[in-house]
């Protein structure tokens, strides 16, 4: 039994905890969102749908039998349908202060039903577009409405989250603020002071063997098969590093899919990119086409799989060729077609054309939108509110056999003429996928639920006392499931307040109410790599007058945890299994003050 007191009055929760299996938080420093193969069930296919009128304003009011879906040219009955539009928010009233050292899960506003994913693509964008895309951010970051929801994650050389998902603007802000002023270099490419030399040495030996009375002149021939040795081993370089970036965006967008997947609805990633990673057949043996076709057919699964729609932002502002592009990369349905110049292709690296097909493509095969334009704080703005506008439909297929076929939807409105924007295709397992998911052992449903950066999750709410203990532990054994913690390091005392709200708490036949929960820590780096970590199940029960208490004040628990100094984020959860409901919050330590100190220097 633990007993603790309240500030006010001494309650006693029968409390006991039992060491469970790890949720598998033991990872490296520099871990990245862990991949997992892309499950679809086809028996129940989810279609996240935004309709839109002439002025690109997102259309209310529509139902169910509004919509027509087919699949592969064939009528779906619609099961389910939900229409999600943001109600008009009443004005914020603050919360009231919480005592020093005390978080909240509990929402302020209610929350916007999708989340907006903010991906600041260092990668294939320049330096310039990138200074003026951050500053164009950070200040839609300062006037962003109640209840949205928004992660910043910056792609360089590798994918970094930045700031996790908060509806907290001054967080979001600052987060943003603090890359403003320092654009991001990858070292993927050459230089330009590396091209200058290039181009310097193509032109001396060109200008050698041209020259008539030049030192090349007697050997013409032999300085000809250099230059066009060295134009050769030029190309396949640029080849070679195009490529390298097209697999590491791709690699991007998947773990972007895979690190959402466990949040419900719809998410939106807004994606500012300055040129498109394209595909170039200089390191295959194919001259046409993308050699890159199945990881290109991968992210578009794994974006499907996690209700992912892709929001590209030219941060050049460049407007829209003049030209038709109905049919490059799609078929009549807007579905991409493989070999063709779609989601990448073989253009010229800085083929405005070849640009805006492409972001296009990726908007219109994930049911996101591509804006063009100079105005990236509008666009920025548009985006989160059209794609928190939306209609869900769900339906089963008529065909429910899965052998790794690509199924295509359509989505018609019966008695309408609106844009509609939605996921226009998805692929189904193999039988080898089908045999290795039936085999795996059931997750832990938590566990996705605690990674670094992902959003609060409140359908159970609960306050978090973390105090500092001024007490030296560097010398004893962590207090944590991380064998290998190294000082220095300090001790917290995390004190819970459950409330019992949404728990499902079965009476006995005394009279106390019982319920197990599963309570999980885990401190993470900026980086997202874990540092420490906690796992117990708690079985709570509380007695009859016990009960008021608990009700105003919350079920209270207690963990002593180490977390290591520096740029460190404590995640906390509670799970019930019996209902599935579960809470989340997410602290980062430089928010705690220290404690005050003891008489005598110890507790």
């Amino acid at each position: 039994m633990l007993s603790f007191r309240t500030p006010a009055v001494a309650l006693i929760a029968i409390v006991s905890t039992v060491l469970v299996p790890s949720l598998g938080f033991a990872q490296t420093e520099n871990n990245e969102p862990t991949s997992e193969p892309l499950q679809i069930n086809v028996r129940n296919v989810l279609v996240d749908i935004v309709v839109t009128d002439k002025k690109g304003t997102a259309v209310p009011g529509l139902h169910k039998e509004d919509f027509e879906i087919l699949e592969n040219g064939k009528p779906q009955a619609i099961e389910f349908f939900e229409p999600h539009f943001p109600s008009a928010s009443a004005p914020v009233q603050p919360a009231p202060p919480l005592p020093p050292n005390t978080f909240t899960n509990v929402p302020t506003t209610e929350p916007n039903q999708a989340i907006n994913i903010l991906l600041m693509d260092a990668l294939n964008t320049t330096i310039q577009d990138q200074a003026y895309a951050r500053q164009r951010i950070v200040k839609y970051l300062g006037t962003i409405p109640p209840g949205i929801r928004v992660g910043v994650f910056l792609l360089g050389d590798r994918l970094r989250i930045i700031q996790g998902f908060t509806d907290d603007a001054t967080l979001l802000r600052a987060s943003v603020e603090k890359l403003a002023g320092k654009p991001t270099e990858v070292a993927l490419e050459a230089t330009p002071n590396e091209l200058a030399t290039q181009t310097t040495s193509l032109n001396n030996l060109s200008t050698m063997t041209s020259d008539p009375g030049g030192p090349g002149a007697n050997g013409g021939a032999q300085l000809a098969q250099m230059i066009a040795d060295l134009q050769d081993f030029l190309a396949t370089s640029t080849a070679e590093q195009k490529n390298q970036q097209l697999l590491i965006t791709l690699d991007a967008l998947q773990a972007i899919a895979h690190y959402v997947s466990a949040v419900p609805g719809r998410k939106n990633l807004i994606w500012f990119v300055g040129s498109f990673p394209l595909c170039l057949p200089g390191i295959t043996s194919s001259k046409i086409g993308c050699p890159y076709e199945d990881q290109i057919k991968k992210t578009i699964d794994a974006l499907a799989a996690a209700r992912v729609s892709v929001y590209p932002i030219d941060t050049g502002g460049v407007s829209a060729p003049n030209a038709d592009i109905g049919g490059a990369g799609q078929d009549s349905g807007g579905s991409l077609v493989p070999g063709t110049t779609g989601l990448a292709g073989t253009a010229a690296p800085n083929d405005p054309y070849f640009a805006f097909i492409s972001s296009e493509n990726w908007a219109n095969a994930t049911g996101g939108k591509a804006m063009h334009n100079n105005d990236l704080k509008g666009a920025l703005a548009d985006d989160i509110q059209n794609g928190s506008s939306y209609y869900t439909v769900a339906y089963t297929p008529t065909d429910p056999k899965e052998i790794g076929r690509e199924r295509k939807i359509t989505v018609h409105l019966k008695d309408a003429n609106y844009k509609l924007s939605y996921h226009r295709n998805y692929f189904e397992r193999t039988p080898g996928e089908i045999k290795t998911a039936s085999a795996e052992p059931a997750k832990d449903p938590l566990r996705p639920l605690m990674d670094r950066g992902m959003p609060n999750f409140a359908d159970l709410h609960f306050r978090l006392l973390v105090e500092p203990d001024t007490t030296k532990f560097d010398a004893a054994p962590p207090d944590g499931d991380n064998p290998a913690l190294k000082p220095p390091f300090k001790r917290y005392s995390v004190r819970f307040f459950l409330s019992p709200q949404n728990l499902n708490l079965v009476q006995g036949p005394d009279g106390v109410r019982r319920a197990p929960v599963e309570v999980a820590l885990v401190a993470y780096s900026q980086s997202g790599g874990s540092l420490n970590w906690l796992v117990r199940s708690v079985n709570l029960a509380i007695r009859p007058d016990q009960m008021g208490i608990a009700t105003s004040s919350g079920i209270p628990f207690h963990f002593d945890f180490d977390m290591p100094p520096g740029d460190v984020y404590l995640r906390a959860g509670v799970y019930d299994p019996s209902t599935n409901r579960a809470g989340t919050l997410e602290v980062p330590q430089s928010a705690l003050r220290p404690a005050a100190p003891q008489p005598g220097g110890s507790h």
